[in-house]
């Protein structure tokens, strides 16, 4: 048996495994089974290359064949799938010309197997050859052009890495054809294709391309791993002498027994030690992360910054993964603004991640201290304390969650506002070496904090510009008012009275003129509304400050309720209604903050054009966007149709509007009034479920904790009709319904 078959033999039994190890990890994952797939079919082909070889049977070289015919299909289809990655960009589409040539390859050995064996003439294998090895070389082809189409410098070098490596796997490949012809050259081919399938699906493993510091590190690894399991294998094989060879088998067990002990220690201590050599070789790192962050005193976008952060520590070639989390417009979670690697979740609920940013707060979140404090808790027992059993239960839950956020190191974001819990927390900053348990030693950890710190300088710098440009646009405005009223009012005083005077007249006899002039009348009206409108939206007056009076909201949402219920809707609304009696009053004008609820009211019946409910509630927080204190919410929920997230950053944008004869003017007027009351409003919105927005005002008086703790303690929930309610109860109230 010569050495072509021998290493056959040995590639068909690696590929296998390679592929098999692929499909182990996940047989949902699209990409892995056309990994699997493709590897199979390789496998295949060397498995029947090795019978033929070693037995010259006709039929295993015509099924070699057949597998080799399969390979092109097979390999286009994953490369193209492994390239249409978000990280990667290529276009997603299938093998479809290379299928047609597929099928008259398979017609050419079906003929061969039932009339005549032409697959062993000269004539057949050549364009069979050319047909196999080109779709081998068309992959590589795709490979060359999205390294062309790649924009960013670090994923473009990786890609060209694979071309290059896949051409030069191939045509070794290709040259263990020239022994056949009584050429002379080593059987390198297969190795060669056998390490470049391997650092593949190491790549899918990770949801990245490997760098070459990591290709030269698993070689290394590799190969240590190679010496010290032969030697421990042919150690106890050659203890078995030559007159011994009935326990040849008991001594192989029990060298596969020890190869298995020792392969995940052995495999784990030499990654993290190679790792850890190669990767501090170098600063590239802190080079970035210093080079960006003298960068950031002069980037005023928020988006800007992400961007040129992101590209920093891909650039640098130490994260695998990275994420960036930033507060969102309502202070109620962080939404991802950026990843590298495996794409984390997209949103952070401040609520359900509540164990989380607290440990963060602390100064930062590192995995491998987490880890330790999680190996120093006893496990739970018989005798386990339940304050310990609790501990270590929540420590796997931490750990659980961090390593979904595929991050090792979570860094927060501080402003320079201060709560009851600590600093404003204005985000998160996620990183993660995944080659290695200690990727960052303590110089690295302070280039990421001190990158944090210029990170959140940038977003209160950015608060604070949109803020002097919110003001200087609405002194703008408030200058542009007196002109607005003096020249458009006037004239539509006028258009007004003509067209009243032509009503009267005895030119309007005919229906078709006291039509128009209605018309002209009723436009008249409605632009002098707008006018209006403007002009409240444009007012400088505070009525939540000092020397205000103090409302109860109680009053003002019940007052809301009854004129809500003289509208005329053409749906059916079930109107509900939860008053809290012991809200805390707040300061600021009832006449201005019925005009706000009224108006979200009203809203809340138009976005549920074919009936639904509104809920309208109030009750006391602890926390709003604003930060922690005491605030009375005033909460209006509806089942509308619900509010499209691109459009929730709009809605109080002065003239915006979705209606059709809508002024734009309802919501920024409202939401004025709320900021000139010292309070804040916030929306959530899903599509088909229905929107809430919650009005938040601060206390003017904080209701004492023991009266808060005595009003729980006591409370009851009863239900009343609407026109029962008394200002001393404390009930949910189901009025009748609206329309």
């Amino acid at each position: 048996m010569d050495v072509q078959a021998v290493s056959a033999l040995l590639a068909a039994l690696l590929i296998l495994a390679i592929g098999a190890s692929v499909l182990l990890r996940s047989r949902s994952d699209r990409m892995y089974t056309a990994f699997a797939a493709f590897t199979f079919t390789v496998s295949a082909w060397h498995l029947c290359s090795f019978i033929d070889a070693a037995t010259g049977s006709p039929v295993m070289r015509w099924l070699a064949l057949w597998a080799a015919a399969t390979i092109p299909p097979t390999a286009i289809r994953f490369f193209r799938i492994f390239l249409a990655q978000p990280s990667i960009g290529g276009p997603n589409r299938g093998p479809r010309v290379t299928l047609a040539w597929t099928m008259l390859a398979y017609a050419g050995l079906i003929t061969s197997a039932i009339y005549k064996p032409i697959h062993e003439s000269t004539w057949f294998l050549v364009p069979f050859g050319t047909y196999v090895f080109g779709g081998l070389y068309r992959c590589v082809y795709d490979l060359w052009r999205q390294y062309r189409a790649t924009a960013k410098r670090v994923e473009r070098t990786r890609v060209g890495y694979l071309a290059l490596g896949g051409f030069v796997a191939t045509t070794l490949t290709l040259t263990d054809v020239l022994p056949r012809f009584g050429i002379a050259w080593p059987a390198i081919g297969n190795v060669l294709g056998i390490l470049y399938l391997y650092f593949l699906s190491q790549t899918l493993f990770r949801n990245r391309l490997l760098d070459l510091n990591e290709l030269v590190g698993k070689m290394a690894v590799l190969g240590s791993l190679v010496v010290l399991l032969s030697a421990v294998y042919g150690f106890l094989l050659y203890w078995v002498g030559s007159g011994q060879q009935g326990l040849y088998l008991l001594n192989a067990l029990v060298a596969a027994f020890v190869i298995l002990i020792l392969f995940e220690p052995i495999r784990s201590w030499l990654e993290n030690s190679i790792n850890r050599w190669l990767l501090r070789q170098g600063t590239e790192l802190r080079g970035k992360i210093e080079a960006v962050r003298k960068q950031l005193p002069g980037v005023v976008d928020v988006a800007d910054m992400v961007t040129k952060i992101t590209a920093a520590i891909e650039e640098s070639r130490r994260v695998t993964d990275a994420s960036m989390y930033l507060l969102d417009a309502d202070g109620a979670g962080f939404d991802r603004a950026s990843f590298l690697g495996t794409p984390p979740p997209e949103r952070l609920d401040a609520n359900t991640e509540r164990i989380l940013l607290d440990r963060v707060r602390t100064g930062y979140l590192d995995l491998e201290q987490l880890q330790r404090e999680l190996d120093q808790t006893p496990n739970a027992g018989e005798r386990t304390p339940p304050d310990l059993e609790a501990k270590r239960t929540a420590l796997v839950a931490l750990r659980t969650r961090v390593e979904e956020l595929s991050a090792s190191v979570i860094f927060p974001l501080f402003g320079s506002a201060e709560t009851e819990q600590g600093p404003w927390l204005l985000g998160l900053f996620c990183v993660r070496d995944d080659r290695t348990d200690t990727a960052f030693d303590a110089d690295d950890l302070d280039s990421f904090r001190g990158l944090a710190i210029a990170a959140a300088r940038v977003i209160e710098s950015s608060q604070a510009y949109e803020r002097v440009k919110e003001r200087d646009r609405l002194a703008a405005l408030g200058e542009m008012s007196a002109g607005l009223a003096h020249e458009i009012r006037n004239p539509l005083g006028a258009i007004k009275g003509a067209a009243q005077l032509l009503v009267t007249s005895e030119s309007a006899s005919s229906p078709e003129n006291l039509e128009f002039l209605n018309i002209i009348i009723e436009e008249a009206n409605r632009l002098n509304n707008v006018v209006t409108r403007f002009l409240d939206y444009a007012r400088s007056e505070r009525p939540g400050g000092e020397g205000a009076d103090k409302v109860d909201l109680n009053n003002v949402v019940r007052k809301t309720v009854q004129l809500l219920q003289q509208q005329d809707p053409l749906k059916s609304v079930e109107l509900r209604v939860r008053i809290d009696e012991q809200l805390p009053m707040v300061a600021g004008d009832p006449e201005s903050l019925l005009q706000v609820f009224l108006n979200l009211g009203q809203n809340a019946l138009q976005a549920m054009p074919e009936g639904g409910v509104l809920e309208i509630l109030t009750t006391r927080r602890r926390r709003s966007r604003l930060g922690y204190g005491q605030f009375s919410e005033v909460r209006f929920r509806d089942t509308g149709v619900g509010i499209p997230r691109d459009r929730l950053k709009k809605l109080f944008i002065p003239f915006y509007t979705t209606k059709q004869k809508g002024t734009g003017l309802g919501l920024a007027i409202s939401h004025r009034i709320i900021n000139q009351h010292g309070g804040t409003i916030e929306v959530r919105s899903t599509i088909g479920q229905g929107s809430t927005f919650s009005v938040f005002l601060p206390a003017a008086e904080p209701v004492p904790s023991h009266k808060i703790e005595d009003i729980i303690e006591t409370g009851r929930l009863e239900t009343k009709p609407i026109d029962k309610l008394s200002d001393a109860d404390d009930v949910e109230v189901v009025a009748d319904r609206v329309g």
